[in-house]
C-alpha cells in the first residue's frame, strides 16, 4: 500500500508550478545587451563555456555562427564581452 502523504506530494512536485522541473528559462545576464541575450540559450546552460570550448578549438566566428545558426556578428559580440580570445 502507498502512503496517502506521498500521492499529494508528487502531485505538487509535478503539477503546475512544481519545484522539480527545471526551467528553460535562462536568468538575465547584466553584462550582456538585449540582443546578445536573445541567442544565449542557443549555446545552451553554459553559453559561455561552449562559446570558449569552440574557440579553443579554433573555430571562427562565421564557422561557430552557421553550427548554431546564428549571426556571426552576435558571436563576435559574445567573445568581446567575455574576453574570449582565438581566430575571429
Amino acid at each position: 500500500m502507498m502512503d496517502e502523504k506521498i500521492i499529494p506530494d508528487l502531485m505538487w512536485q509535478l503539477g503546475p508550478g512544481g519545484r522539480s522541473l527545471v526551467s528553460g528559462v535562462q536568468p538575465k545576464r547584466d553584462e550582456l545587451i538585449y540582443e546578445l541575450q536573445k541567442y544565449i540559450h542557443v549555446l545552451g546552460p553554459t553559453p559561455r563555456r561552449c562559446l570558449e570550448t569552440l574557440a579553443e578549438l579554433g573555430l571562427s566566428d562565421p564557422e561557430i555562427g552557421r553550427y548554431f545558426n546564428i549571426p556571426r556578428d552576435i558571436v563576435t559580440g559574445l567573445r568581446q564581452v567575455w574576453k574570449i580570445d582565438g581566430e575571429k
